[in-house]
């Protein structure tokens, strides 16, 4: 039975024909995208940290010295690190999460081409190939759709029933949508029912939320613009006082610098961390 905690699901099941199957519930990143987002998220981490805590540790003339050297490293090593552990999880959900829309979509467009397949007198297993034809057509032979297509054209010919392949898909896809149609098309397939007028349905349900979703996401995109330059903000105006006066990168050298600076750290990142929440519209 498999489990539904996310981190502990594995990037492939075997599918009933023994072949390698996504799981399109987890995203687990190749090493050269770790690399690459880790370098990302740790140099950025790493130079946003000095700006908020570089510079201690120095003289009474504004003159660094050995210690504040090793400050500087140890805060963005540090704090690199922090940015690290914190924003690539954030990453690796968002590039889920436009994997799964990219499904939703191509997804949408299979039905559409099964749809019309079956109203031109196909049954339902030549009209899943022709299906797989048109979206390979469409997109490409390595997308989503058309490798799960191909999958449950390959499951046919191996005697394996239509309702356990469309099932399967349905339990790695990780969107209810095709979930609910497998579960809905296993039940119509069993008792005779009427097989063109639930993909139709389950089609214009899928379109309608697309098309919602996509409406939403055009509405707040000023907003999510307004939020990222709202975010990076405060770490501007805190490099423009440091770097305009001596002063006051004095002052934020200082212990009661230090603390209240990570007092507005706490309260940016939440500030973040909420503005995310209130930004992100499932589809």
């Amino acid at each position: 039975m498999r489990k539904k905690k996310t981190d502990t699901q594995p990037q492939y099941y075997m599918s009933a024909i023994n072949n390698p199957v996504l799981n399109y519930r987890v995203y687990i990143m190749k090493p050269r995208e770790k690399l690459l987002f880790f370098l990302l998220t740790f140099i950025a981490g790493g130079l946003v940290g000095l700006v908020f805590y570089g510079g201690l540790f120095k003289n009474d003339d504004g003159v660094a010295t050995v210690a504040t050297y090793i400050s500087d490293v140890l805060v963005f090593c540090v704090v690199g690190l922090l940015s690290s552990k914190i924003f690539i999880p954030v990453i690796t959900q968002a590039l889920k999460n436009r994997r799964l829309k990219k499904l939703k979509i191509q997804f949408r467009d299979f039905l559409d081409s099964l749809s019309n397949s079956l109203s031109g007198g196909m049954n339902v297993n030549d009209a899943i190939a022709n299906s797989c034809h048109d979206l390979a057509m469409q997109y490409s032979d390595d997308a989503y759709i058309v490798r799960e297509v191909q999958e449950i054209i390959n499951g046919l010919r191996n005697n394996i029933p239509l309702e356990t392949l469309l099932k399967d898909f349905g339990e790695r896809s990780g969107n209810d949508d095709i979930s609910n149609f497998a579960a809905v098309f296993e039940t119509a397939y069993r008792t005779g029912g009427n097989i063109k007028e639930i993909i139709r349905r389950t089609t214009d349900i899928i379109s309608e939320k697309i098309m919602i979703s996509e409406e939403i996401q055009t509405k707040i995109t000023s907003n999510k613009m307004q939020m990222q330059i709202m975010n990076v903000i405060p770490i501007f105006l805190v490099l423009m006082l440091r770097l305009s006066s001596s002063e006051f990168d004095a002052a934020f050298g200082s212990i009661v610098g230090v603390i209240c600076m990570t007092i507005g750290v706490g309260f940016f990142l939440a500030a973040y961390k909420m503005g995310q929440k209130m930004m992100d519209i499932k589809g």
